[in-house]
């Protein structure tokens, strides 16, 4: 458990709160690239607790700024954008990319006054239609984060995002506890599982050694990105199954994967301290990925605004006789499934009432990391930094081998990952 004091520490990301300050110290995927295009309507975006708007402006260049105009503050999400920059509509202060005030018709055409105006905004970098920003001091900027499935072809990737009704730091517990897949996401019977995919819609295959192993014997590796989690169970006979989560600090995470399985890369940002922008990055190491089959067995359908059509208020379209037949949550979806779970918890649970077992491991692991960092920024020193080397060929894989080795023999951590 953690007393109230520290949940709170590790739950408010606001910019005027000691985690809202290191999480602007990292780069943060803001939005994709589909949703804006060049003099089109701009798009508004919350994160980590600010109204924002992104626009991409004529020559293409995407732009993320504060919502109110800083005239007075009318909202620039209803503004004009053309002519390489966003318009207000009530008095005409337009603004390009950087935040620079280019025109002010409400003044005279001899006064200096539109060089003193500055719209907030913020630096954004655009890949694998991704579009990225920093929120943090512009001296702590930090190195693009390279990491690998942004070497793979666009055909070879499938991307979404969702607004997850619930603080980050619930689904960022929820995507590195190993043991919760063999209850949320098991099915009951086989599961004719297409290639490359994990599960169907209604769960996991229950021979798979994701879900047939409750519990499994958890290990913690401290490493120069964050955590790396190790669960051990049978895999058959003669073999047993070692898997690997990797959580890269502050809120990356690959989860666990076999060989023949499509990869899975997630961020959990903060839309503010009671929701969560939940990324998904699926990939194919080796060929187009199958996005039909990808998208249906996560099942997130979702509005205009990335909300969930199954949701809170519909019970995520729940199946009672589903239950009994299928699986033990009688919701079709993978995502769908470990949303139900944390988003029923309440916005931002009270850790202070929590009973953590030996299967929590990881997730305590990672709470320890987050309040170790949060306090050595606050006491004015540096935080974790990424190192591209490890990035750029860091992904969850999972093997077979035999039952007698121990884990740091059949799945041992690449040199270059330790601490140095």
């Amino acid at each position: 458990m953690l007393k109230k004091e520290d949940n709170q520490l590790l739950t408010e990301t606001n910019e005027d709160k000691p985690l809202g300050e290191v999480f602007r110290q990292y780069w943060i995927p803001a939005l994709t690239s589909p949703e804006i295009e060049a003099d089109g309507k701009p798009k508004r975006v919350k994160l980590l607790g600010e109204d924002l708007v992104a626009f991409r402006d004529s020559n293409g260049d995407v732009g993320l700024v504060d919502e109110a105009c800083p005239h007075r503050g009318t909202s620039l999400y209803f503004g004009i954008n053309d002519g390489c920059g966003l318009r207000c509509m009530y008095h005409g202060w337009k603004f390009d990319t950087e935040g620079n005030c280019v025109e002010l018709p409400s003044e005279e055409e001899t006064s200096n006054f539109k060089n003193s105006i500055k719209l907030k905004s913020y630096p954004t970098y655009e890949i694998n239609n991704i579009i990225w920003t920093y929120m943090g001091p512009e001296e702590k900027q930090p190195p693009f984060p390279d990491f690998y499935w942004m070497h793979l072809p666009q055909e070879n990737l499938m991307i979404e995002r969702a607004w997850q009704e619930c603080n980050y730091l619930q689904v960022i517990e929820n995507d590195l506890d190993f043991v919760h897949a063999a209850f949320l996401h098991k099915a009951h019977g086989q599961q004719s599982v297409e290639e490359g995919a994990l599960s169907t819609d209604l769960g996991i295959d229950p021979d798979h050694p994701l879900v047939k192993n409750p519990p499994v014997k958890q290990h913690v590796e401290n490493t120069n990105y964050g955590k790396r989690c190790i669960a051990v169970g049978v895999g058959n006979e003669e073999e047993n199954a070692f898997m690997e989560i990797h959580y890269i600090f502050p809120f990356y995470t690959y989860p666990p994967r076999f060989e023949g399985e499509d990869g899975m890369w997630h961020a959990f940002i903060p839309r503010d301290d009671h929701s969560t922008w939940a990324w998904d990055v699926q990939f194919s190491h080796d060929k187009p990925i199958n996005k039909e089959v990808q998208h249906e067995r996560r099942g997130l359908e979702l509005d205009e605004d990335f909300k969930k059509l199954r949701n809170m208020d519909n019970e995520y379209e729940q199946e009672y006789q589903l239950k009994k037949d299928a699986n033990m949550t009688g919701i079709r979806g993978i995502a769908n499934q470990d949303h139900a779970a944390t988003e029923t918890m309440g916005t931002i649970v009270d850790r202070s009432n929590e009973h953590l077992g030996t299967s929590d491991k990881p997730v305590i692991q990672m709470r320890k990391i987050l309040m170790r960092q949060v306090k050595e920024h606050m006491n004015g020193n540096e935080l974790l930094k990424h190192d591209n080397q490890t990035l750029k060929d860091l992904y969850s894989g999972g093997l077979y081998d035999d039952k007698h080795k121990g884990w740091e023999e059949a799945l041992p951590l690449n040199p270059k990952y330790k601490i140095k």
